[in-house]
């Protein structure tokens, strides 16, 4: 499908992107590609570049029934260009890290459906195959790990299930973030996450995973 593609003005400095939390002393310019869809009205993307070197920064996707959504937000390292981190709000709230050099994803930290500030699971990734070795169950107050299980990547199979009070693991803390606040765009209301946490309770109960939806 062939995309249509829009200028917007640069802004004075770029304060709405992990780059402040990245590089603190940074202070760039930032050009504004906005990438509608073939209907030429709704937006498909926002494409986010250094009005000087050219660099990509940040990419917004928005949702294709509505896009004063965002589905998605990809984020980049200002000097290689390579993405560090994908935002994704696609039935509920989470974020995927990427190793800088390798590509590779590292981690996926999963926010509770009622409450994005408060963490359910981190998954992390073995770097060789790229599948999950090491998953962390939190607590309800979204902060404490109440079990860890690890699996081996070949296979596929639990190799031990520990609950985290036997044991002195401590769980990477995730990097802070933050997101531009678009104009018009409504937060998810509560019957909305309310029906989402029971589909998620079905699939859970029906062991269906995620990955084969």
């Amino acid at each position: 499908m062939k995309l249509l593609t829009a200028n917007v003005k640069s802004k004075n400095k770029h304060e709405d992107s992990n780059l402040k939390f990245l590089y603190p002393d940074l202070n760039i310019e930032i050009r504004e590609e906005v990438v509608y869809r073939k209907n030429g009205k709704s937006v498909d993307k926002v494409i986010e570049f250094d009005k000087f070197s050219g660099s990509k920064v940040k990419t917004t996707y928005f949702d294709y029934f509505n896009d004063k959504k965002i589905r998605s937000v990809d984020e980049y390292d200002y000097q290689t260009g390579k993405k560090i981190r994908t935002i994704n709000y696609v039935l509920y709230k989470s974020i995927d890290e990427y190793d800088i050099n390798t590509g590779k994803k590292i981690r996926t930290i999963n926010f509770n459906v009622k409450d994005e500030s408060k963490i359910s699971s981190i998954q992390e990734y073995d770097s060789e195959t790229g599948k999950i070795k090491t998953i962390s169950i939190y607590k309800r107050d979204g902060k404490t790990v109440s079990i860890i299980k690890r699996i081996d990547p070949e296979t596929g199979k639990i190799t031990n299930w520990v609950n985290s009070r036997k044991t002195n693991y401590k769980p990477v803390e995730p990097a802070k973030f933050t997101t531009r606040n678009y104009d018009n765009i409504k937060a998810m209301d509560t019957k909305c996450k309310d029906d989402i946490a029971k589909l998620i309770d079905k699939l859970y109960r029906n062991k269906l995973c995620f990955e084969n939806i």
